[in-house]
């Protein structure tokens, strides 16, 4: 476990609390303080180009459309509409159709992601996709993961393109991503991403709802901001798994809001492993901080599921001990409130949320995006309004829901394994 001094720890948060003044001091909000710096999306709907494959699926509004191009094979975005003020310091970052995060922690399967890819750069003309000029802004081999950002310079540029040599697909030889470009100009501090288990990792399914990304509701209440979201969730794992990664995790994130969504599998039939589920959320806790970035931590889920109802309140009231611990953390939703008593929120097995509930849990986060100091006047979250920033006809949100692939299987693991501990 990771000490940090007394004077280490205050030392950290207030370099934190200084990085973009944002008012955050000790976990308080100090009104005199300026509103959050925004992150603008600037690749919505600009002109897009593949080798093969519909190129406008990456960056149009509705997430649960996505480039499906055959590896080796490329996506260029046309940014000569882009003013220059709105270019300058970006992130770039993709997000495969894949379930979980980090595969490599429980050898699972991956749908999409890339592997190892190229982005480039070129400041050509636009109207015509250039065939020269294209300079390597970064260079990604042996990648595992389901999403990534990239922070790259566009100054003078006109193109963006991302060249993928190979994917990791158990369904083929396709990439199957979304890609949006952040203008990042004053810092990249609305940018989030949550590490969880499955539950987590589930909310990327955007079916049977109308609540799409978190980022996306964010812009829907409050135009002046559109926050980098990266959902990080991993199916089984624990919170020890959550304090063996966060050093790998965090060293690839350029954001600084990191949520933490851990416990459900920590608290299922183990009636007393508190302590130990205390000590990882508080390594993570820390390396968080000691790496100038704000933790967010949000309470287990309320489940109908006896094994994990019966144990997950006392983890929780581990959860209200590390808030009152480090002042700094931002609370997250509280899932275990906002869940109880709602099964239509849950999937069969009383655990994993249901489509319907995983769209809550997006319109959770959102609100807690929202509640971090911002300017101009935000609406209230609605699944109207929800819908009309990415579903642009009725057809669009049709279905019932279905699980994916990936839920489906995580829920059949689940049950198999605790069978076996029952037995």
């Amino acid at each position: 476990m990771i000490r940090i001094k007394k004077c280490k720890r205050i030392a950290a948060m207030a370099a934190m609390a200084c990085l973009f003044s944002s008012g955050i001091t000790m976990g308080y909000v100090v009104s005199a303080a300026p509103a959050m710096p925004a992150t603008p999306l600037i690749s919505r709907d600009v002109p897009a180009y593949a080798s093969d494959g519909q190129a406008q699926a990456a960056n149009d509004a509705n997430y649960r459309t996505c480039w499906r191009g055959a590896a080796p094979g490329w996506l260029a975005y046309d940014l000569s509409k882009v003013p220059a003020k709105d270019k300058g310091k970006a992130i770039l970052v993709w997000y495969s159709d894949s379930y979980d995060y980090d595969p490599t922690i429980k050898h699972r399967l991956s749908y999409g992601n890339l592997t190892s890819y190229t982005i480039e750069i070129n400041k050509a003309a636009g109207g015509t996709l250039p065939e020269k000029g294209w300079q390597v802004v970064a260079d990604v081999k042996d990648n595992v993961y389901h999403s990534r950002q990239h922070e790259i310079d566009l100054t003078g540029a006109n193109w963006v393109r991302i060249n993928v040599a190979a994917v990791d697909n158990a369904g083929g030889n396709n990439a199957s991503i979304n890609v949006d470009i952040h203008n990042v100009k004053n810092g990249a501090y609305d940018d989030w991403i949550v590490y969880g288990d499955s539950i987590t990792a589930g909310s990327g399914n955007l079916s049977g709802s109308p609540y799409g990304p978190a980022g996306q509701i964010v812009n829907a209440a409050n135009e002046n901001y559109y926050p980098i979201f990266e959902c990080g969730g991993t199916g089984s794992i624990k919170s020890k798994d959550g304090a063996k990664k966060m050093d790998e995790w965090l060293s690839i994130f350029p954001g600084h809001y990191v949520g933490i969504a851990l416990g459900t599998n920590d608290s299922w039939g183990q009636a007393n492993g508190m302590e130990k589920y205390y000590k990882n959320m508080e390594i993570m806790v820390q390396k968080i901080l000691a790496a100038g970035k704000v933790p967010v931590v949000a309470t287990i889920p309320w489940s109908s599921e006896p094994g994990v109802a019966d144990n997950a309140p006392n983890y929780n009231a581990k959860l209200e001990e590390l808030y009152k611990a480090y002042p700094a953390i931002v609370k997250g939703p509280d899932f275990w409130n906002i869940f109880m008593g709602h099964k239509e929120w849950l999937s069969p097995d009383g655990v994993h949320p249901s489509p319907a509930g995983y769209g809550i849990m997006r319109a959770e986060w959102a609100k807690t995006m929202l509640a971090e100091k911002r300017k101009g006047k935000s609406a209230q979250i609605t699944p109207e309004l929800a819908k009309a920033a990415w579903l642009k006809k009725a057809s669009d949100n049709a279905d019932s829901g279905q699980l994916t692939k990936g839920e489906q299987e995580e829920i059949r693991l689940q049950k198999e394994k605790h069978a076996k501990d029952n037995n």
